[in-house]
């Protein structure tokens, strides 16, 4: 015989979950303190590191700007001189003699010193180059480098009718940056030469750098060239030279970028005049130090309170778990029948509530047994009388049944069918409150018996026209949705009129629109004594006349308005003494 192997689930007890609980909490709450001071730190940093780059920047542009502004200045200053002015103004400067070439280039030399840039010692060379093609140069440091190739190279690729200042270097020569200024004629406007000064790179970024941060380094490029401080980054200038982030007007923008595999900050801003983007870099890991620092010491802060916190939830949970281990162990005493009551728990005054509670639920079981028990046959006794009353119908069919027999045996067909009638419309009425919906042919069964106990009454004053397309006698419509607007035609309309009156019932299949399901209009035709004004249905109050007219029909509104909405409530047209119509619209239904 083999053992029946019970599955048992194991439920985490109260204490546990409250020692959890109180650990998980105060774990979030440090966790999310924690995301949210590391966030606005970092937040504060960012927003300093922005200012100091921008400073920084600022710093170092003013330096270019200036620099640049003194370069550029060197060429007028070189055209203020006559002898240089006249020649090149003359249709053919190649044509002046060796000692005038001379003194033209003394004479720069002698205005170049008299220049700022002079003291700083990182220009190589200045020279002009006419538009003959005429040459006069100065050298300006102790480097005598040959210049012709340079030179070539340079003329090969400048655009000659370019007025603004230009900044060049040439792949031959990556130590040397070259300031560039065509030089026109300032009364015809004609090209006259290009003025040419050569720095030196390294030197000059030296100069553009001092007072920045050892660890930061600048970059300066265009579409042609790319300067760098520091030239063991010169890939990763290189590769934020093909990045467009800087702004297109004259605005510093600060920005995260990751250069070959690394993350750094950056400063950017466009400089005017010459194309260029000057940019101040530094690595992000090495500026975030302290943020990490700070971050190391808060977790560490947090592991210790989160074990501070797991000792503490476990005392709590003791003392809370206590009083309800005392009280299950009460109530298993109870349910085992040693007991009839828990004894009063004293710790917590939450617990002695429950425990009183507890025993006033003991003493009222009995109490609720016994009145449930009443309730239980006050349940059976209803129901019994529920089926007693069933019989009453049937009873009642039984005796019309009885009284059409007896009418047909002394051939007096008329009370015959009178009777039959009559007890079919009490037959559809019991039906009708066990089922919402029948066919149309079905209901229309039942007004014909309505009508003709009419007729009967009114000794065919009332003549009835039906006009109804086969199609829609299978259709289901609500029970008893009909009859009550022929009856209030009758009672209402015809019987107070003078004269035959006549009655139409007419049901229309209607064309449905684009997205609108199927419909057909039932409509009840009379030719009254109609309405002076035409009421509302729901507020028609019941007259000591004839109150059940009055109650059908606006019943017979709420129930249309409950199963179809607003759409299909009853519409009322009247011309008094000559025309009244009550309608209404319902779906098509192809079935119940």
């Amino acid at each position: 015989m083999k053992k029946k192997q019970q599955t048992t689930h194991k439920i985490i007890s109260l204490r546990m979950f409250i020692t959890m609980t109180i650990c998980l909490t105060v774990t979030v709450i440090l966790i999310f303190s924690g995301v949210l001071y590391y966030s606005k730190t970092a937040d504060i940093l960012m927003e300093h590191y922005e200012k100091s780059f921008t400073s920084q920047l600022s710093q170092v542009n003013q330096k270019i700007s200036d620099q640049i502004a003194a370069v550029d200045s060197v060429a007028p200053l070189f055209l203020s001189d006559t002898l240089l002015l006249n020649t090149l103004e003359s249709p053919d400067s190649s044509q002046i003699g060796y000692d005038t070439k001379l003194a033209i280039e003394k004479q720069m030399s002698s205005m170049y010193h008299r220049t700022s840039i002079a003291s700083h010692n990182f220009t190589d060379s200045i020279f002009i180059i006419s538009k003959d093609d005429t040459l006069f140069h100065i050298y300006t440091s102790g480097s005598f480098a040959p210049y012709e190739e340079q030179n070539k190279a340079l003329l090969a690729g400048l655009d000659k009718t370019r007025t603004n200042f230009m900044c060049r270097m040439l792949p031959s020569d990556e130590n040397s940056v070259y300031f560039i200024r065509n030089l026109f004629n300032g009364n015809s406007g004609c090209y006259m030469g290009t003025f040419f000064i050569k720095i030196n790179r390294q030197k000059w970024m030296q100069y553009c750098v001092e007072g920045l941060d050892p660890s930061w380094f600048i970059s300066l490029y265009n579409d042609e060239m790319t300067l760098v401080s520091n030239d063991d980054l010169k890939e990763e200038c290189l590769e934020l030279a093909t990045r467009s982030f800087a702004p297109a007007s004259r605005h510093t923008a600060f920005h995260e970028e990751i250069l070959n595999g690394e993350h750094y900050f950056a400063a950017s801003e466009r400089l005017s005049g010459l194309g260029l983007t000057s940019a101040v870099i530094a690595p992000k890991d090495l500026l975030l130090e302290d943020l990490n620092s700070t971050l190391e010491t808060y977790l560490l802060f947090l592991v210790l309170t989160i074990l501070i916190a797991l000792a503490a939830a476990i005392f709590i949970s003791q003392m809370i778990t206590a009083p309800i281990r005392r009280m299950i162990y009460h109530i298993n005493q109870i349910s085992a029948g040693t007991s009839s009551k828990l004894p009063p728990m004293k710790m917590y005054h939450e617990f002695k509530i429950w425990a009183d509670s507890f025993n006033q639920m003991l003493q009222q079981l009995d109490t609720y047994y016994t009145d449930n028990f009443q309730k239980q046959l006050s349940l059976k006794n209803a129901e019994i009388r529920a089926l007693q009353s069933q019989m009453n119908p049937h009873f009642l069919f039984n005796v019309l049944n009885t009284i059409a027999w007896k009418a047909q045996i002394i051939h007096n067909e008329e009370i015959y069918q009178m009777v039959i009638s009559l007890g079919e419309l009490l037959k559809a009425n019991t039906l009708s409150k066990e089922t919402d919906f029948i066919e149309l042919e079905k209901e229309m069964d039942y007004v014909k018996f309505y009508i003709y106990l009419q007729q009967r009454r009114f000794e065919d004053r009332i003549d009835c026209v039906i006009q109804i397309p086969d199609e829609l006698m299978k259709c289901p419509v609500p029970c008893f949705c009909i009859q009550p607007l022929v009856e209030n035609a009758i009672i209402h309309g015809l019987e107070p009129k003078k004269g035959k009156g006549k009655l139409i019932i007419q049901i229309v299949p209607l064309t449905p629109t684009d997205g609108q399901e199927s419909e057909m209009e039932i409509a009840i035709i009379d030719n009254g004594i109609g309405f002076t004004e035409i009421p509302d249905v729901r507020t028609i109050s019941s007259s000591a006349e004839d109150s059940h007219t009055h109650i059908g029909l606006r019943n017979l509104d709420k129930r249309l308005e409950l199963l179809f909405g607003e759409k299909a409530r009853i519409q009322i047209e009247s011309v008094p003494n000559l025309c009244t119509t009550i309608s209404f619209r319902l779906p098509r239904m192809e079935k119940l």
